[in-house]
C-alpha cells in the first residue's frame, strides 16, 4: 500500500505546483526607466536592420551572414516589442487574473475528483495483480510477492484449517505456494487436493505438471502414474501425450513413443512452433527406431 500513498502524494504535489505557479510568476517591472530602455533598444534594432538592408544592397557582406544576422535582430526586436506591450498593464493583468482563477478551478477539480478516482484505480490494479499471483497457474514468479498476496494466502490457509475437505481450496493453495517458491508446501497441498478428488482431470493435470516441472529428468514414479491416469481421464490431453511419449523414448521404446507423439502431432495447429518442434522429434525417433 505504500506505493499507493507515494503516487497520491505526487498527484497532490503536481496539483499544488500548477495552482501556485501563476502566483509565483514574477511581475514585470513597470517603471519609466525600464520602458525608456526598451524603447531605445527598439530604435537601435530598427537602425541595425536598416543598415543591414543597405549593406546587402551594396553586396558588401555575405548573403548567409546577412540572413543569420537578420533573424537574430528580428527575434530580439519581437521580444522587445512583447515586453513593451506587456508594460501596458490593464488588459494583461485581467488576463493573468483569469488564468489564476482557471488554475485554482483545475486544482480543486483535481484534488476533489481525479485524486479519489486515481486512488481507486490504483487500488483495483493492485488487487488484480494479487489475484494474478494466486489464481493464474501460468503467472510468472519474478520479483517479490506483494503483501496482499501473502495476506490472501494466510486467509486461505486459515479457511482450509476450518474446511479441510475443500479440494478446490487446496488446489489454489498449491498454486500459491508454487508461485512463492515453497515447493514442499505446494506438493503437500496438491497431494491433499488429489486425495480429495483423485478423478478430477484438472486436479490430476496440475499435480502431475507440478511434479514434472519440479524434476524434469524424472519420468517415472508418481509423475508417470499421474500422467497415465490423466490420459485415461482425458484421452486428448496433450500434456499427457507428450510426457508419456517422452517417458517411452527415454526407455528406448521408440515405437510406443511414436504411438503417443504421432496423434499429438496431428492435434497440434499446423505450422505452429510446437508442431514443427514435435515434427523434428518424431523424425529423429523414426530414425532411431529404424536403426534398432
Amino acid at each position: 500500500m505504500i506505493w499507493f500513498a507515494v503516487i497520491a502524494a505526487l498527484i497532490v504535489v503536481v496539483t499544488v505546483w500548477y495552482v501556485a505557479r501563476p502566483l509565483a510568476r514574477p511581475t514585470l517591472p513597470d517603471s519609466m526607466e525600464h520602458r525608456d530602455q526598451l524603447q531605445q533598444l527598439r530604435e537601435r534594432l530598427l537602425v541595425q536592420l536598416n543598415e543591414l538592408d543597405v549593406e546587402e544592397g551594396d553586396r558588401n557582406i555575405d548573403a548567409d551572414v546577412v540572413s543569420d544576422e537578420r533573424r537574430r535582430l528580428e527575434a530580439e526586436l519581437a521580444r522587445t516589442l512583447r515586453e513593451l506591450e506587456t508594460l501596458g498593464g490593464g488588459k494583461k493583468k485581467r488576463k493573468a487574473k483569469a488564468e489564476s482563477r482557471r488554475a485554482w478551478v483545475i486544482g480543486l477539480v483535481t484534488l476533489g475528483v481525479l485524486l479519489p478516482l486515481c486512488s481507486a484505480g490504483l487500488y483495483a490494479l493492485g488487487q488484480r495483480q494479487t489475484l494474478t499471483y494466486l489464481f493464474n497457474p501460468q503467472a510468472s514468479a519474478t520479483g517479490s510477492i506483494p503483501p496482499q498476496a501473502l495476506e490472501m494466502v494466510a486467509r486461505l490457509e486459515k479457511r482450509l484449517e476450518e474446511q479441510p475437505d475443500d479440494a478446490a481450496g487446496w488446489l489454489r493453495l498449491g498454486r500459491a505456494y508454487g508461485v512463492m517458491g515453497r515447493q514442499e508446501a505446494a506438493e503437500a497441498a496438491y497431494a491433499r487436493a488429489y486425495k480429495l478428488m483423485p478423478d478430477d482431470p484438472e486436479v490430476v493435470a496440475e499435480y502431475a505438471s507440478f511434479l514434472y516441472n519440479t524434476d524434469p529428468q524424472n519420468t517415472g514414479g508418481p509423475v508417470f502414474t499421474l500422467f497415465s491416469k490423466l490420459l485415461k481421464l482425458d484421452p486428448q490431453n496433450q500434456d499427457a501425450m507428450w510426457f508419456l511419449g517422452l517417458a517411452a523414448f527415454q526407455k528406448g521404446d521408440y515405437k510406443q513413443a511414436l504411438g503417443y507423439w504421432e496423434p499429438l502431432q496431428k492435434a497440434l495447429p499446423a505450422g505452429s512452433n510446437e508442431a514443427e518442434h514435435l515434427s523434428r522429434i518424431v523424425s529423429k525417433t523414426r530414425e532411431k527406431m529404424g536403426k534398432k
